[in-house]
């Protein structure tokens, strides 16, 4: 899948997760005899209709629609019909505003009607996400060029974009936060839900029967598990349970002693830690090691060590200082002199400089205060949505849940449970066991 298509796919799973919030908090509405929660669904409609309209609208019929219009007459009633349901969105919104309004009013009277409204609309929205990846994603890759896949995709790379560049970004990620937050458990956390069909990504990562033994202590008993492209898949489990050993095996550093690992397309279950990087996989290690007496941009650069393109190395050293700017304040500073935070967010930014296809986070939240963890997490969450596939080892379950597309849970060097981050948020045995419920 191309980088826009990823994106455009990613944010189709964001509404259609707001669109199961929507659904949940409708049902229990039925249930109980309190008033709905006006300022709750008032913020999730502003997010709808916001983000549709100034954010993905935008972007997919200035430069998606336009594309395939040019290369292809079979696409044009199909975007039409697509372009009259943007259209429709605002007055869609209203009727849902207008519900609301009347059932604040008259409560309980009018919890049926007011359903049947929101019924109508998630029928509506969760059709049109679904037939334009059915219908316009395969038309769009039968029929574009390569050439109209570069201006594409670095239109939606425009990190200064007024409508979709990095302020709008953030102040939707504010939103969605507000929304997380005054939701009622677990109905919150079901934000990371994913779409249907989550077979639809290709693998990148499969793991298959892994073991893995320090001497003759065994770490790793047959794990099994795989990473779609494009995919945040988290895994959790207690200290010891074998997260940090996977990721070592994965990538090269530690030895195994049965089964595979395969990486887009290649069995690397033997090969080198070097050539790993080459193909595509970078560790961001626990415990952030940086080189601490070299500077911050010696260690950045030290990230692209495989690359011998200058000019596309500068460039990328820009985009680290973008997305953490406290590294551009610091560049010279020596990178042991930062805080565990401002570390954290350097060995990303050194891992990314490889460009991977995969990257591998390992406990990045640990020793950090909560709102430095909140700030690495969000970082991740914008990694996502840029089309970067990431493999999540995290203790603390919960937050690494409520942002991932797909989890495992390991115990005693074994996958013992797997589904989308909700599923297991509301598992009763992950709840009991790592969430403290």
């Amino acid at each position: 899948m191309t980088q826009a298509l990823q994106i455009i796919s990613n944010e189709h799973r964001n509404m259609w997760q707001l669109s199961v919030v929507l659904d949940d908090l409708c049902k229990q509405l039925v249930k109980g005899d309190e008033k709905p929660d006006a300022e709750l669904f008032g913020m999730i409609f502003d997010y709808i209709e916001q983000y549709i309209e100034r954010v993905h609208e935008p972007k997919e019929e200035t430069h998606l629609y336009q594309a395939v219009l040019r290369r292809s007459s079979e696409g044009r009633e199909m975007i039409a019909r697509f372009q009259l349901e943007h259209a429709e969105t605002p007055a869609a919104v209203a009727r849902l505003r207008n519900q609301l309004g009347i059932l604040m009013q008259n409560h309980p009277q009018g919890v049926a009607e007011f359903r049947e409204v929101v019924d109508r609309y998630l029928s509506l929205l969760r059709q049109h996400i679904m037939k334009e990846e059915s219908e316009l994603f395969p038309l769009a890759r039968r029929t574009l060029t390569d050439t109209d896949w570069d201006a594409i995709n670095s239109a939606f790379a425009d990190s200064s974009d007024p409508q979709f560049g990095d302020e709008s970004r953030a102040e939707f990620r504010v939103l969605l936060s507000r929304i997380v937050n005054q939701a009622p458990e677990p109905i919150g956390f079901g934000l990371r839900e994913a779409l249907p069909e989550p077979d639809a990504h290709p693998v990148l990562l499969s793991v298959q029967d892994l073991s893995s033994h320090y001497g003759r202590i065994q770490a790793l008993r047959g794990v099994t598990l795989e990473v779609r492209q494009g995919q945040l898949v988290a895994l959790v489990g207690a200290n010891g349970a074998g997260k940090t050993t996977l990721l070592r095996a994965i990538s090269g550093v530690q030895r195994v002693s049965g089964g595979a690992i395969g990486f887009a397309g290649h069995d690397i279950t033997y090969m080198r830690p070097d050539q790993r990087v080459r193909l595509g996989i970078c560790q961001v290690p626990e415990g952030r090691q940086v080189f601490g007496p070299l500077s911050v941009e010696d260690n950045l650069r030290l990230g692209a060590y495989t690359r011998c393109d200058k000019k596309a190395i500068e460039d990328d050293l820009e985009q680290m200082y973008a997305m953490f700017p406290i590294l551009k304040q610091k560049f010279r500073q020596a990178a042991g002199t930062l805080s565990g935070g401002q570390q954290q967010m350097l060995a990303m930014a050194r891992a990314l400089m490889g460009r991977p296809k995969l990257l591998l986070l390992d406990e990045p939240s640990m020793g950090l205060a909560p709102l430095l963890i909140q700030e690495i997490f969000n970082a991740i969450i914008s990694l996502r949505e840029h089309g970067k596939t990431v493999f999540l080892v995290e203790q603390n379950a919960q937050a690494a849940l409520t942002i991932a597309d797909r989890a495992y849970v390991i115990e005693t060097g074994e996958t013992v449970l797997s589904g989308t981050g909700s599923e297991l948020l509301n598992n009763e045995q992950v709840k009991s066991a790592y969430l403290g419920i």
